[in-house]
């Protein structure tokens, strides 16, 4: 599928409990804070639309700017602690009233390495708005993940923190390099990415 006919959503509006004090997407990953890495990726493709679900703007000011310089739609999900799933459903409210839109691409903001190629490679194998397809290390499926548009309504449905696994597991995966999908949660994980 044509990435202009699909809605990038970069998920940004997580607590980073984890990563101790700092907030993680602030956090430096080979000079540039590590949401830069993840939302230049994703700007740098011609998508329909550029989307982020993220914490209030007096929460993360910087991850805001940053957002708004590469034109994405900034979406606030005042309730992070509702899990992940909460920030997809706000996103997929957003995408249902696009009429251009035959399904999003579900982009993490804690994970960096992901290259343009394997976004590139998901869409492509995306055929219509009945596609669901994951990213995978060979043992389970992940986000970067394509969901069309016929399954809006399952995501609309979903809660706590384990988004879109069952969907995805259920769908075409397109496997790459396990680093790549390595999150950020840790300063460990930041010091081995």
């Amino acid at each position: 599928m044509r990435t202009e006919q699909i809605a990038a959503i970069l998920l940004a509006a997580g607590a980073s409990s984890r990563f101790g004090e700092d907030d993680k997407l602030m956090a430096d990953l080979r000079g540039k804070p590590v949401i830069a890495h993840t939302l230049g990726t994703i700007a740098s493709l011609a998508f329909g639309h550029l989307i982020a679900v993220t914490r209030p703007q007096e929460q993360a000011p910087v991850v805001h700017r940053k957002l708004e310089r590469r034109g994405f739609t900034i979406l606030v999900n005042d309730r992070p602690e509702d899990g992940l799933s909460a920030s997809i459903i706000q996103a997929v409210q957003h995408v249902q009233t696009l009429r251009n839109c035959r399904g999003i691409l579900i982009c993490l903001a804690d994970m960096p390495l992901v290259p343009q190629s394997h976004y590139n490679r998901l869409c492509i194998a995306a055929q219509d708005a009945k596609s669901v397809v994951a990213s995978t290390d060979g043992f389970s499926p992940s986000p970067p993940a394509f969901i069309g548009r016929s399954h809006f309504p399952e995501l609309l449905g979903l809660r706590g923190d384990q988004g879109a696994r069952a969907l995805l597991s259920r769908g075409e995966q397109i496997e790459t390099r396990g680093h790549y999908l390595r999150d950020i949660d840790t300063p460990e994980d930041l010091t081995s990415a």
